[in-house]
């Protein structure tokens, strides 16, 4: 049947005689009142059956031996009433049904003997049990039943409280309902499996007691797919006519197309109860009964919002389908299916608290990725909260896919913080990090395995140039053989301090004189003695490149000292004054030492300029200044040496 197609003309005309109150049924109020058969089916024999009946005596005040005591009324509808009883023999509480004294007219009986009928047959733990039918005095039907001390079930759909103890450990009222359904879904299976249709469930005809019982009650609108030759029961093919609750009805009940009725039509009304169940709206709304029958002949799906669970969604629409064919085929099998939606509600429940993680891992992401992106520097807790909520998301939909590995809003779940945390940590330049997460990631990897590549590659780059950068880090590092510069100045401290003391002890003794080719000659061994302590001590003095260019630049000094002396003997000059401005030379080169390598030569530096003055000043005492300049100059080199320049005070390095 189409969507769009419209109930016939004297489909409507029929529909329109409901909301009249023909005289064999209560005057309709809404669509949630039960329409019952206008023109009950009468080929059994009425009064045969009830003149077979046995007498049920209530009148203990007229009758010694009347088993029953007629006490307060339970509860009454269109055509009968319930009335609390005693039975005597029993000594127990008991509900016996019967005509309503207002409304005994030739046809009410026949409702009544079928429910009894029905019911009769019907033995299950969810259908209340008959224990007698009988008359009374005046020959109407009486039905002795169980007495169920309970309510409603649609009583409770707005008032959770009113729910059964036995229902009070479930976390939500919805878990609870469920369960009640999946009760009445057995007592419609086994119905079934005895070829009777119910055509009216719905929560009203459910009654709960008060230990938790599920009763499914109300069966005289029931018919049944099998013809015993009693006529008993209506058989559902020769109904014509609509018969049932507007708001539940299938579109083949609302169509009154007997035919068709069968175990899928309560099928649907199971369907629309589980609607009714999860959005709290009836299958077919409307403000009257012609509202709700157009509703129910269309039929069409329902778009259920996100607060309902998809699992459910499709439950319902599946069971509601307008269509027989595509329904469930069973009430067992509508059963099966909400019992796997309550065995996945754990799984659920860890995938939406997993949800929950898996928002505030986006909302710190979203805070802290636009800072990764410039550069600036992020609140310390920032990564170490998002590495934790991702660690509580991914083992919440992990659980969750562990009880129910078809739970697939836990695998979007897991996928979506994967990929989250994949985005992360390329950006973060963790490409380990992101490699393993690549590895579980199920969605599309092409993007993110480009990204990852070209993070390696420039990874790669920063490495090399890491590398670089650290080796030229090791090759100015003052701090680098430190000591062992500091030992070698304070040995040649003693031997330029030493020479020219002697020399002059020497010359003043007469046991020397200082010319050039001495005074050139012990040059010359001063420098061999030099290149020998480098040599003994090449692999702390050579260590690195600022090492080497320090010693570089020493001998280069000593070199240029010979030099000058080679020049001062070719122009002439006298020992003296080549002393002078040998110390001129070396406290000049020193300052430059300091303003390029190491700015703190510079007293060093001084020494020698000093040393030099002092020779130009007093010739005389030219081998004393010098020896006395050269001693401190090397020896305050020796001392600032002595300490590592990385233990320095910032204030006091120099690049």
């Amino acid at each position: 049947m189409s969507e769009t197609d419209a109930p016939t003309p004297a489909l409507l005309a029929s529909w329109k005689t409901l909301t009249l109150a023909p005289a064999n049924q209560a005057t309709l109020v809404d669509a949630g009142q039960t329409i019952a058969p206008r023109n009950p089916l009468d080929t059994f024999e009425r009064q045969q059956a009830l003149g077979a009946l046995p007498l049920i005596e209530t009148d203990t005040r007229h009758v010694d031996n009347a088993d029953f005591s007629l006490k307060d009324v339970l509860g009454q509808g269109g055509m009968g009433v319930i009335h609390l009883a005693d039975q005597r023999s029993l000594w127990r509480e008991v509900a016996i049904k019967t005509i309503r004294p207002d409304n005994r007219n030739p046809d009410a009986p026949r409702g009544l003997l079928k429910e009894a009928w029905v019911t009769g047959m019907l033995e299950h733990p969810n259908i209340i049990p008959v224990h007698a039918l009988g008359v009374d005095a005046q020959g109407a039907p009486m039905m002795v039943m169980k007495r169920v001390e309970g309510r409603p079930w649609s009583d409770t759909l707005t008032r959770p409280d009113l729910l059964p103890r036995r229902f009070s450990d479930y976390q939500e009222p919805l878990d609870a309902h469920l369960d009640i359904l999946t009760q009445v879904c057995d007592a419609i299976h086994f119905a079934h499996s005895h070829g009777v249709i119910h055509r009216d469930l719905k929560p009203e005809n459910v009654m709960l007691g008060d230990f938790g019982e599920v009763y499914l009650v109300d069966w005289g609108i029931a018919v049944s797919l099998r013809d015993d030759g009693t006529e008993r029961i209506p058989l559902a093919r020769n109904v014509n006519e609509v018969a049932g609750t507007p708001s539940y009805l299938a579109p083949e009940m609302a169509r009154g197309d007997g035919a068709a009725i069968d175990q899928r039509s309560d099928v649907y009304l199971l369907g629309a109860i589980l609607h009714e169940l999860v959005t709290g709206t009836p299958r077919h709304p409307g403000n009257s009964v012609m509202a709700a029958l157009v509703h129910a002949y269309r039929s069409q799906p329902v778009d259920y919002g996100p607060d309902v669970p998809r699992e459910l969604a499709l439950i319902c629409n599946q069971a509601t389908a307008a269509e027989p064919a595509q329904r469930f085929a069973s009430a067992e099998d509508f059963r099966l299916a909400l019992t796997g939606y309550q065995r996945h509600r754990d799984s659920r429940r860890l995938a939406d608290e997993a949800h929950c993680r898996l928002r505030t891992l986006r909302d710190h992401l979203n805070d802290h990725l636009p800072r990764l992106d410039h550069t600036a520097a992020a609140p310390d807790d920032a990564p170490r909260a998002i590495y934790r909520l991702y660690a509580e998301c991914r083992f919440g939909f992990e659980q969750a896919l562990a009880i129910w590995n078809d739970n697939h809003t836990a695998t979007r779940g897991l996928t979506e913080a994967i990929e989250l945390m994949l985005d992360f940590e390329l950006r973060q330049g963790d490409d380990k990090a992101a490699a393993l997460l690549l590895d579980d990631f199920t969605g599309e990897r092409a993007p993110y395995l480009a990204r990852l590549t070209a993070l390696r590659e420039r990874l790669q780059r920063e490495k090399h140039e890491f590398h670089q950068l650290k080796q030229l880090s090791r090759d100015v590092d003052l701090g680098l053989s430190s000591a062992a510069r500091s030992k070698m100045s304070f040995v040649l401290g003693i031997i330029l301090g030493v020479i020219p003391l002697i020399n002059s002890l020497m010359v003043r003794q007469g046991l020397a004189t200082m010319t050039f080719p001495e005074y050139f000659l012990q040059y010359l061994g001063v420098i061999t003695g030099s290149g020998l302590i480098v040599f003994l001590m090449r692999r702390r003095l050579l260590s690195n490149a600022i090492n080497t260019r320090i010693i570089i630049s020493i001998f280069v000094i000593l070199l240029g000292a010979l030099i000058m002396r080679l020049m001062g003997f070719v122009l002439g000059l006298d020992v003296a004054g080549c002393i002078a401005l040998e110390n001129g030379l070396f406290g000049f080169a020193l300052l430059m030492m300091a303003t390029s390598l190491d700015a703190r030569l510079w007293p060093a530096g001084l020494a020698f300029l000093a040393g030099g003055f002092a020779a130009a000043l007093f010739p005389q005492w030219t081998l004393e200044c010098d020896g006395i300049s050269n001693a401190a100059a090397l020896w305050i080199i020796a001392w600032i040496w002595r300490v590592p320049v990385h233990s320095l005070p910032r204030q006091s390095r120099k690049p």
